[in-house]
């Protein structure tokens, strides 16, 4: 089996565990991937929608997985209880779907070891919404895959960075326990850290589209683009203070 670029990213985040909750599986090649890898040994492949879920199913069937995976057909973590799985994946939705699912199964969050989480959208909201239940984000990667950049980002309970038990992973932010500034929220603090250069080219790429939104707002003549130029230079601003970080 062969995983796409961003998927491969995704999996290289799962700590090895007793079971995995994929949310969002699609075709579940991730939970296959998991368990043939032996990362995870057993897997709940969740999806909202029954087509999916099916094909996921013949998935599991076709690899022969059946001993070691199950379906839930539910909304993010609606479908398990507390406990069920030490590791929740979710992967390839919007961050502002991700959030709502995060809260909402917030039951089966607390009881979770490690969260990887790899939004579309709206990466801000996400980040707050993990410190928000608790966790530290550990870990955060970028791949560019068919014109696209894709991060994922790992995140532990402070409980298991502060005195509790010994973490199974690498904490890739030695500075974890120090709060995130707002610029850090939208646009993370590790991959500064790593110097990523897949990340720094996403954000070269967000600075010039920004600056291109600066420069037509300045050159135009209404009062609507007075009114977001300031917004826009200041947005602009933030950005190029985050690349600085990378030099």
């Amino acid at each position: 089996m062969r995983l796409s670029e961003r998927l491969r990213m995704v999996a290289g985040m799962v700590p090895h565990c007793n079971a995995v909750a994929d949310v969002g599986c699609d075709h579940a090649y991730l939970s296959v991937w998991l368990l043939r890898e032996g990362i995870a040994s057993y897997a709940y492949a969740c999806d909202v929608r029954p087509g999916p879920l099916s094909k996921a199913a013949e998935t599991i069937r076709f690899f022969h997985m059946g001993e070691r995976a199950t379906t839930v057909l539910c909304d993010g973590l609606s479908g398990l209880s507390p406990g069920d799985a030490s590791v929740i994946v979710m992967a390839g939705m919007g961050g502002e779907l991700m959030t709502r699912l995060l809260a909402d199964g917030d039951a089966c969050v607390q009881a979770a070891g490690c969260l990887v989480l790899q939004p579309q959208s709206d990466r801000e909201s996400v980040r707050r919404r993990v410190y928000a239940a608790g966790f530290v984000i550990t870990d955060e990667q970028c791949v560019f895959e068919d014109g696209k950049y894709y991060t994922c980002f790992q995140a532990l309970p402070r409980s298991a960075l502060n005195g509790g038990a010994t973490p199974a992973v690498t904490v890739a932010d030695p500075h974890w326990d120090v709060p995130y500034e707002p610029a850090e929220y939208r646009y993370g603090r590790i991959p500064a850290l790593k110097k990523d250069m897949t990340y720094l080219a996403w954000l070269t790429e967000e600075c010039e589209k920004k600056t291109a939104m600066v420069e037509r707002l300045a050159a135009a003549d209404t009062v609507l683009a007075s009114e977001r130029l300031p917004g826009a230079a200041a947005e602009l601003a933030e950005i190029a203070g985050v690349i600085r970080r990378f030099l």
